[in-house]
């Protein structure tokens, strides 16, 4: 994908677990990192099962997280100012203390260990039954000791991880008292511009009224503008505390927190860790309401998400109740050019759902989806109940409405040819994992994984005599979620399984420009160790 493209979300190692019962939970989502880029139609495929409709509703926060960060762009921190910032700041020296006695509990740990070694090494040169069964103990309690050792010096790097987040490397320093002074004041200058964005918001408000009741909004644009420049002020001088920190303590007096720390390339990743977006998980209810104004949801059956007993205007119109206050006369104006806007009349705003066709109701769905400031829309299955030629128009009207608004479409479906035509990139999940992402394009002509060419190879053919390959026909059943197989998540049913696939789990790698892959074919570390 192009590098002059904006980022919208960015989730980076995304968890989410269901408990069922205690020491067991059925993983989902599992270490799940990409990036959706503003205005791309995003697509996401795979058999039932593997987690698409979850990966939605756990980016809206309507499942919550178990780890990882789901960072979105489309609104900046100083425009909404969310509560978590300031405590963040306030937790850092938390962060570092944490971190340095969890990397000094692990040193114990290995203090421990080392006469450890030195006597197991002493009874394997005797060898005698008697000293082989002791032997066997203590490499017990040393495999203990070093897993505990290991834990705790992860332990140490996710503190200072969490750290990075609001700070990047400058968790490594110091002076973190005098960078937590420059980020509180960041932080007021922040909250400064929150309030002047509501206020301008609700100038806005007022002008739209005056809008729709063909009043000239006398002195509003002025006022507009003024709350513009206030709004601009704060957030320069906001960007300007932050940018001081970074330019007087970054790389300067790093403490020895962990084996890490003094190295540079362990510097540089704490600060690509470090977020300018909104990090969702963090939201409160009340931010995260707020917050879907602008991410909505289109679900996969129109008629189970209506009220039957409202009729379409109401339903549409209760959105504008419930986030805004725009009198009657104008949530009633807007709601019907809306009506207009999805290719419906007027005078369905007094119809009932149970009097329209499925094209029709997922047409009244979009347009609750889109009647605030909406940048950002999930798609779950939204065209898979309807006739095709009926897919082909709502298709053709989310792309216009994507044009006209800039919406960011992400797209979860199990039809390939809609998603090949329709969405700019696709990602392909298995088991709640990434196998492979690219462009369409790319994915269909050239795809890398098995999974994917089992996916592909299973599509119908349209040309007589032309016969389905079966080489890549997938055998077997899904493993379950609550036990996956360890090593490739996809090795059970693989036809191309080598051994390493039983034992490791493949990194995602960009093994073309734009093109990832989790597979262990590509894995360039296992080349380079073969060779």
């Amino acid at each position: 994908m192009s590098q002059k493209k904006k980022v919208l979300l960015e989730l980076k190692k995304l968890k989410k677990y269901f408990p069922v019962r205690r020491g067991v939970q059925i993983k989902a989502l599992e270490d799940v990192s990409f990036s959706i880029y503003e205005g791309e139609k995003f697509g996401v495929v795979g058999e039932s099962g593997c987690g698409k409709s979850t990966l939605g509703r756990v980016i809206l926060q309507l499942y919550p997280q178990t780890s990882g960060a789901c960072i979105y762009y489309g609104r900046t921190r100083d425009e909404m100012c969310p509560r978590y910032l300031a405590k963040e700041v306030a937790k850092l020296p938390e962060y570092q203390k944490k971190a340095t006695e969890f990397y000094q509990k692990s040193l114990e740990v290995e203090r421990k260990a080392a006469p450890l070694r030195q006597t197991i090494e002493a009874l394997s040169a005797h060898g005698t039954s008697r000293e082989t069964k002791r032997e066997a103990a203590l490499q017990k309690r040393l495999s203990e000791l070093e897993f505990r050792a290991k834990e705790l010096r992860k332990d140490a790097s996710r503190q200072l991880r969490e750290g990075s987040r609001t700070v990047g490397s400058l968790i490594l320093c110091k002076e973190l008292p005098a960078i937590q002074a420059l980020f509180d004041k960041a932080q007021k200058e922040t909250a400064a511009a929150a309030a002047a964005t509501r206020k301008y918001r609700e100038l806005e408000k007022q002008f739209e009224q005056a809008r729709v009741e063909g009043t000239p909004g006398k002195g509003l644009q002025e006022k507009m503008e003024k709350a513009e420049r206030e709004i601009a002020g704060h957030v320069e001088a906001s960007h300007n505390y932050r940018l001081q920190a970074f330019q007087e303590y970054r790389g300067r007096d790093i403490l020895p927190i962990t084996e890490r720390t003094q190295d540079p390339e362990y510097q540089a990743k704490l600060d690509r860790n470090y977020e300018t977006g909104i990090n969702l998980g963090k939201l409160t209810r009340s931010e995260m309401r707020e917050m879907r104004r602008e991410m909505q949801m289109i679900f996969q059956d129109p008629a189970a998400s209506l009220d039957p007993r409202q009729s379409v205007g109401k339903s549409i119109e209760e959105v504008y109740v419930i986030n805004t206050d725009y009198p009657a006369p104008v949530r009633r104006e807007k709601t019907m050019e809306l009506l207009e806007r999805v290719g419906l009349k007027r005078e369905h705003y007094y119809s009932y759902p149970h009097a329209l066709s499925g094209g029709q109701k997922q047409r009244v769905g979009i347009a609750r989806a889109i009647a605030l400031d909406t940048r950002f829309v999930v798609l779950d299955e939204s065209v898979s109940a309807l006739d095709v030629s009926v897919q082909a128009q709502i298709l053709q009207l989310l792309n216009e409405l994507s044009r006209e608004k800039h919406l960011t479409y992400f797209f979860i479906t199990h039809d390939l040819g809609v998603v090949k035509h329709f969405c700019d990139r696709i990602l392909v999940m298995y088991l709640g994992n990434v196998c492979e992402l690219a462009e369409s394009s790319a994915l269909f002509h050239k795809p890398l994984h098995p999974y994917t060419e089992s996916l592909l190879a299973a599509v119908p053919r349209l040309k007589v005599g032309q016969e389905h390959s079966t080489e890549f026909v997938l055998e077997g059943d899904v493993p379950s979620a609550m036990t996956p197989p360890k090593g490739c998540p996809f090795h059970t049913r693989c036809s191309k399984c080598m051994e390493i696939c039983t034992r490791e789990k493949p990194p995602v790698v960009e093994q073309e420009p734009g093109h990832f892959v989790a597979c262990h074919l590509y894995d360039k570390k296992k080349e380079e160790t073969e060779v």
